[in-house]
């Protein structure tokens, strides 16, 4: 991709667009208008004039900065430049984590696993909704297998027989998307219809008296409704439906007795773990898994001991086996912990209290042009510019189509990357914008073991410049001082990363300098700093690019999560109103009521999601199945890691991107593999090829994540397979994005059938002569 035909080269104009908004923007053509290489000069002074324009007319809130994690946690380059202006609009809402990112800090459980070492002492392992053989490239795979060896029994619960259940799986469950919830809660019948204290333990009743709220009557908060416990929901004490494993086969799909096995092994096992990935808490009931995953878990003992945990994996490797237990440093910019980025102060956007959630983002554009702020009031919107990084979120996010309306609506898109994604696309003007290895470097951990330390390759190519060139350039235009904006060098920055961080090589919270650094080290580095002394020399960091602790069973370094707090609750309190897991949460009431989009019950319930199972039916009573009989969702695939990658043609010639069905519903329906398929959504088009499999859950489509959307102008049909084209603005009870699942319909496809796209012709748009 670096080297690639297709890099942006130039500085680019969209033919037809021309500064000051209304019809000299011409917004219709954008995504489908010719481009012209102009100079950095003019590319500067026109962003530059219309980020004053629009601010002068509009306010700052009329410029959006799309996108994820920075402006989360602060944006250093434009997002920093723009909050030392006055600020701008930013999106709020859980990217990847999904409702994991509220629910962790509201119930108390966190989205944390154990050590790796340490699971291989597990007994079984669920590996549930979790596929890492595609979605965890590298060592989580390895990993379990050393747990496989050691003897540990793998059970998968899944949609669809993946690869990693093809790996490693020694009983495999399916299920539907999105009725998780409805799974545990019959789990959890039988561990409380079938526990012998004596004869047949099955639930940690210590544990649940010592550390949980709401489990039952005699355990809920002062003031609370004694109906509204746990225990009494999954009997059905009051609502008279008792949550057995033949009422959740009829949701989930999965049949009963494999439930009530699943349940008898976990709750009978010594040590064992339920871990998902966090893609179950991106769909419309993922608050709901949160809250019910924690409440088997803690039942079922699978909490605070060795070879047992409960929890997401979290998806991010610097997050994943005890975050921050061994090694501290690397990527600053997004980790929440750290108040600086090298010595580089964080400057809050002014407007941090306006975000406009990612679910409202497009149609508070299109439709209604209002949306609730992160304080609870309602807003206007008011944006007239949007200025898209390096990121591809207009592609990336729910409701594509909605995107595309509300970027031709714009006065001004900007966008800024390496190659060109949807965002480009469908931008007014493009920047080219160097890659990592082609600026001096950067930190990034690995694991709680390692952190790699990645130097520059190669000098910038054609015309690129790093962000943070581009953002020192624009500050000149508009009045921001840029030693505000970037007190210190690139190359310094990254040596104050590396200077800052930490080891704690006995994992007893003893920490120490990684790196060791003298006079001559920073005179031949070419920084401004301070000599200390360390665990390694920092040349030899610098020369290796990787430090890693070496790691071997019984070694005394592992990691298991809330260990300290099952030894000790009352020590070592949960970050919860009560300190303790919260089976009742009236904080989750509360922070919900507060996000104004949805209501949420205090304990665990099976919810029906939006676009969920039971919406593909025109009558559950009846059986009787509606316009979109099928339930889609997502997957990460080998060909691209979200839609980075997805240009690469010989990545898209060795991966497939079809549309997966079961066999049953293709011989329905008469479809055959490798035929073109149409398939519909409330909110989109796309074709496919299919890939009939028996790998499928009947009633149950899967399609890859990430393909650059192409849409055909005359029918507004996608013909990449970009799944957002067919996932829609839902909002959800804390604000996540519910991406993961949806519902659509399936057809034959009577026009041309679609030619492969690793042959289709780049988006090089721009030529030399």
């Amino acid at each position: 991709m670096i080297f690639g035909a297709d890099r942006i080269k130039y500085p680019m104009k969209r033919k037809h667009w021309q500064p000051g908004g209304g019809d000299a923007a011409n917004g219709h053509l954008r995504g489908v208008d010719e481009w012209e290489r102009i100079s950095w000069e003019e590319a500067l002074d026109l962003i530059a004039g219309e980020i004053l324009r629009v601010i002068d007319t509009y306010g700052n809130e009329g410029i959006l900065l799309p996108g994820g994690v920075p402006q989360r946690l602060g944006d250093y380059d434009i997002g920093r430049m723009m909050y030392i202006k006055g600020g701008c609009l930013e999106q709020t809402g859980a990217v990847s984590s999904g409702a994991w990112t509220e629910m962790a800090k509201l119930i108390g459980l966190p989205e944390e696993t154990n050590d790796r070492i340490d699971l291989r002492s597990s007994e079984v392992i669920v590996l549930w909704g979790s596929n890492p053989a595609w979605s965890r490239a590298g060592l989580p795979t390895y990993d379990y297998l050393q747990c496989k060896e050691a003897g540990t029994k793998f059970v998968c619960v899944d949609p669809f027989y993946t690869p990693t259940a093809k790996v490693l799986t020694d009983d495999y469950i399916p299920i539907r998307p999105g009725t998780d919830s409805a799974a545990f809660l019959a789990m959890a019948y039988v561990l409380l219809t079938q526990d012998d204290p004596e004869a047949n333990p099955l639930i940690d009743w210590d544990f649940l008296d010592r550390c949980c709220i709401g489990f039952d009557a005699e355990h809920l908060p002062e003031g609370a409704d004694p109906k509204m416990n746990y225990k009494d929901y999954v009997l059905g004490t009051y609502d008279g439906v008792p949550k057995t494993p033949e009422w959740a086969a009829e949701i989930c799909g999965s049949p009963a007795e494999d439930l009530e096995r699943l349940a008898l092994m976990l709750g009978g096992a010594e040590r064992a773990a339920v871990i998902t990935a966090p893609a179950l808490a991106r769909t419309g009931s993922g608050a709901q898994l949160c809250q019910n995953l924690m409440a088997f878990g803690a039942m079922a003992g699978l909490i605070g001991k060795p070879g047992c945990c409960c929890a997401s994996d979290c998806g991010h490797s610097w997050m994943q086996g005890g975050y921050e237990t061994l090694l501290k440093g690397g990527m600053n910019h997004a980790n929440p912990r750290n108040s600086t980025l090298g010595n580089m102060e964080r400057i809050p956007n002014p407007l941090e209290y306006r975000k406009v959630n990612v679910n409202e983002m497009w149609t508070s554009i299109v439709d209604e042009r209002k949306y609730i702020g992160l304080d609870g009031n309602v807003y206007d919107n008011n944006v007239h510019m949007i200025y898209d990084r390096q990121e591809n979120f207009l592609n990336q996010g729910p409701a594509t189509m909605k995107g595309i309306e509300a970027y031709r609506m714009m006065d001004t898109v900007v966008a800024q990357n390496l190659v060109m994604t949807t965002n480009c696309k469908y931008a007014d003007i493009v920047l080219p914008v160097a890659s990592p290895w082609e600026r001096y470097g950067d930190l990034s951990p690995s694991y709680r073991e390692s952190i790699v330390w990645f130097s520059q390759v190669v000098e910038p190519l054609f015309e690129c410049k790093s962000d943070a060139d581009i953002a020192l350039e624009l500050a000149d235009r508009i009045g921001v001082d840029r030693s505000v904006l970037r007190p210190v060098s690139e190359k310094q920055l990254i040596i104050n990363m590396v200077a800052a961080s930490q080891v704690s090589p006995n994992c007893d919270d003893n920490w120490q300098n990684l790196v060791s650094i003298t006079e001559e080290d920073l005179a031949e580095l070419g920084v401004e700093g301070e000599p200390q002394d360390g665990l390694v020399p920092i040349l030899d960091f610098k020369r290796d690019g990787i430090f890693t602790i070496e790691r071997s069973e019984g070694d005394g370094l592992d990691f298991i999560a809330l260990k300290p707090f099952r030894d000790d609750p009352e020590a070592n309190p949960r970050p919860t109103a009560s300190g303790k897991l919260e089976i009742y949460c009236q904080a989750a009431v509360d922070k919900v009521q507060a996000f104004g989009f949805k209501e949420i019950s205090p304990i665990p319930e099976y919810v029906p999601p939006v676009e969920g199972y039971e919406e593909t039916f025109a009558n559950w009573e009846t059986k009787e199945k509606g316009e979109f009989p099928f339930q889609i969702y997502s997957l990460h695939i080998l060909r691209h890691s979200h839609s980075t990658f997805a240009n690469v043609p010989n990545l898209r010639e060795a991966f497939d991107h079809p549309l997966y069905m079961n066999s049953l519903d293709a011989e329905r329906l008469g479809m055959e593999t490798g035929e073109t398929v149409l398939i519909t959504s409330k909110w989109g088009k796309c074709l496919r090829p299919l890939q009939v499999t028996e790998m499928m859950t009947p009633g149950v489509l899967a399609m890859g994540q990430g393909a650059w959307v192409e849409i055909d102008e005359e029918t507004g049909i996608d013909k990449a397979g970009c799944m957002n084209v067919l996932c829609g603005p839902n909002v959800t009870t804390t604000g996540y994005q519910a991406w993961n699942t949806c519902i659509c319909n399936v057809e034959k496809w009577d026009g041309e059938p679609l030619v492969p796209d690793y042959l289709w012709d780049s988006r090089e748009v721009f030529k030399e002569d």
